[in-house]
Parts: C-alpha cells; structure tokens; sequence
C-alpha cells in the first residue's frame, strides 16, 4: 500500500474514532477501532522481512483482533486472549533482539503485576484464572522489553523503543483493568486508547527500524 495513503488512512480512522467515542457511537468505534493498528501492522510487515519483525507484525494484528473484541458486547474474554497472543508474539520478538537474561528487572515487574492482580482480582469473578495469567503474560512482555534497554545501542528508538512501548501498553491494559474490575474511571477510554496506540506505535516503528539498518548493514557486506 502506498504509505502516505496508509498513514492518512490510520489517521482518519484513529480521528474517527475518537469521535465516536466522544459521541458514544457504537457502530463508529467498531469501525474504526482496529485501523490505525492494522496500518502499523501493514507497515512492519512491507519493511521489517523475516523474523522478529514478523512476530511484531503478527503481535499488531492480534491486537487489532483484541481491539475488535472489546468493542463488542459480552466478548472482553476473546479480546483478552487475542492481546494475550499479541504479547506472546511480541516476547518472542524481544527474544530475538535481546537474549540478555535481565533478572534484576524481574523485581519491579513483579510489583507492577502484583500491585494490578491485588486491585483486580477481587472483582473479576468468572474472569479470575483468565485474568490472573493474562497479567504474567503482560508482565513478561515488560520484562522482555525492558531487557532490550540492557544492549547497548547507538539508536535510542532501538534500544528504548521497547521499554517505552511495553510500558505504555501495560499502563494502558491497567487502566482497562481497575475501570473494569476495581473502580469505573469516567474519561478513562482516552487515556486508555491513546497510551494504547502510542505503545503500539513504538513496537511497530522499533521493528522497522531493526529492519532497516539490518538491510543497510548486508548491503554494505
């Protein structure tokens, strides 16, 4: 797809969205929901070739899935799984770039997932076991990225790209979480949407530019 049109494409649905959601119109957040994460996924898959940016590629569709999901009634679950997938896809990729072990990261991570289950799980009923793997999913997920911030990297976007998206998802989904099962927080959906794409964004524009200095480097080999 030519790139300007995706990014006007991605920024339209995205600004479509936040009107209907401002609006409170169902059908138009439907609609326009997964586009701007399905352009991304677009962009990485037409530039970040095989492997690690494959994964990023596949992580964005499921979470365009998830984004489906979870703006349809009665299907938080499916959307859960979908996002649990997503983040599944996005560790491998960390993986890959970073093998470093990064045990000291394990402590903080904890408290965040710890601190997130201790204000969710007394009000996630059926949802409980769900809940409760799909945070150590996500906290894996942080914890991959945030070992990737342990290489030493020239490029701030390579090496802190991960962190930073990792860390805006999870703040994201945390919102999600103690609006759905804590305490309803009114305005709470921009600030989960919009930290949502961002870190999106950030694992997308990441994968692209491994990508791409990896295709500089074999050319000039």
């Amino acid at each position: 797809m030519n790139p300007v049109l995706l990014v006007v494409s991605a920024a339209l649905a995205a600004g479509l969205y936040l009107v209907g959601l401002a609006l409170d119109m169902f059908w138009l957040k439907l609609l326009t929901k997964p586009w701007l994460v399905v352009a991304l996924a677009t962009a990485v898959w037409a530039h970040a070739g095989n492997g690690a940016g494959r994964r990023i590629a596949w992580g964005l569709l499921a979470g365009a899935v998830g984004d489906v999901c979870l703006a349809l009634p009665n299907a938080f679950l499916p959307g859960m799984i979908a996002f649990a997938i997503g983040h599944g896809l996005y560790v491998a990729a960390f993986v890959q770039w970073s093998r470093t072990p990064g045990l000291v990261l394990l402590g903080p991570v904890t408290i965040f997932a710890g601190t997130g289950l201790w204000l969710m799980l007394p009000g996630a009923g059926a949802l409980t076991l769900p809940l409760a793997v799909y945070v150590v999913v996500i906290g894996a997920m942080i914890w991959r990225a945030a070992a990737c911030a342990l290489e030493a990297q020239d490029d701030a976007l390579m090496r802190w790209g991960p962190l930073a998206g990792a860390l805006l998802f999870g703040f994201s989904d945390f919102l999600i979480g103690i609006h759905r099962f804590h305490q309803p927080m009114p305005g709470a959906a921009f600030a989960i949407i919009l930290t949502y794409w961002a870190g999106q964004a950030l694992f997308a524009a990441t994968a692209i530019k491994r990508a791409t200095q990896a295709a500089e480097i074999g050319q000039k080999a």
